[in-house]
């Protein structure tokens, strides 16, 4: 069975996502159609996460969310421009090459995926 748009012309691009909650948060990867939202309810209330801005745009491969341009290519010293963050206190959306990422700062307790 196939998803369509109603328009039998026209199907829907696959979507799918991977979910982990652990250590006071939640990871989620969305992975195939970026024109989807996520809706997550956690003990803090209810937070909505919109497609990235240019959802209709094909990703560009290669730079992550928090790469510099700063950075020593070398790795033999640290840069003073260093723009990357600890990891575990990063929260909201980031683009991926593949679809996008989700850090929600607290385990959630129901999800609403809608395309």
């Amino acid at each position: 069975m196939s998803e369509s748009s109603g328009n039998e012309d026209t199907p829907l691009e696959s979507v799918g996502f991977d979910m982990d909650i652990g250590n006071g948060r939640t990871e989620i990867r969305v992975s195939g159609d970026r024109d989807t939202a996520v809706i997550v309810r956690s003990e803090s209330g209810e937070k909505i996460y919109l497609p990235p801005e240019d959802f209709d745009r094909e990703a560009q491969p290669g730079g992550g969310a928090y790469d510099s341009p700063y950075e020593p290519r070398s790795g033999a010293q640290e840069s003073p421009y260093s723009t990357h963050p600890d990891a575990s206190s990063v929260t909201g959306m980031e683009p991926t090459a593949g679809g996008y990422f989700i850090v929600h700062p607290e385990p959630i307790t129901d999800i609403r995926f809608l395309r």
